[in-house]
């Protein structure tokens, strides 16, 4: 299966981040499943794509074209697609992945996952979204959106798509029994 993993560029982080990431990339590895990600080598984005490579898994770069340089992208990519912006690279992103994974992040991994979000409560797809919620990062996003239904500004039932795992063990067992594409 294809799993998206939308996450951190940053290399400015805690190590536990980073380590948790690889770690993810390692399991998806080894349970068979492909990375689609944004391409990058720095933060989490590498330390997932690192972990696959570590274990021999396949991995697949979407990036835009400002982004196409080897000192930005992920050198041990198996495919490379170059898009004409972020756009369309979101697109490609939903239409390669079957199941997609947020790991901490910033406002670029906030808009990748809502836009998933958004296009499952719109039917544009029916796929699953695991928060990676390693040292309670999603904590305060998770209580934000369960208001937002309690408020009715996100209808009931439209979160019901998304996860919370808290170690990369659990977002795997979710794929495995929950997900189970």
């Amino acid at each position: 299966m294809n799993i998206c993993i939308f996450g951190a560029s940053s290399n400015d982080i805690d190590q536990k981040y980073i380590d948790d990431v690889f770690h993810l990339g390692e399991l998806m590895a080894e349970n068979g499943h492909a990375l689609v990600f944004g391409g990058g080598q720095r933060g989490l984005m590498g330390a997932a794509a690192r972990g696959m490579k570590a274990k021999g898994g396949y991995v697949i770069g979407i990036a835009p074209v400002v982004f196409d340089d080897d000192t930005i992208l992920f050198p041990g990519l198996d495919e490379k697609h170059i898009t004409k912006n972020l756009t369309d690279r979101k697109e490609m992103m939903m239409a390669l992945s079957d199941v997609f994974i947020a790991v901490p992040g910033g406002f670029g991994t906030y808009d990748e996952l809502f836009e998933v979000l958004s296009n499952h409560q719109m039917g544009y797809h029916d796929k699953s979204v695991i928060l990676l919620n390693t040292d309670g990062f999603y904590d305060t996003l998770w209580k934000f959106i369960g208001e937002a239904v309690d408020k009715g500004f996100i209808v009931g039932g439209n979160q019901d798509c998304c996860y919370i795992a808290n170690s990369p063990e659990e977002a795997l067992e979710i794929i495995n029994k929950v997900v189970n594409i």
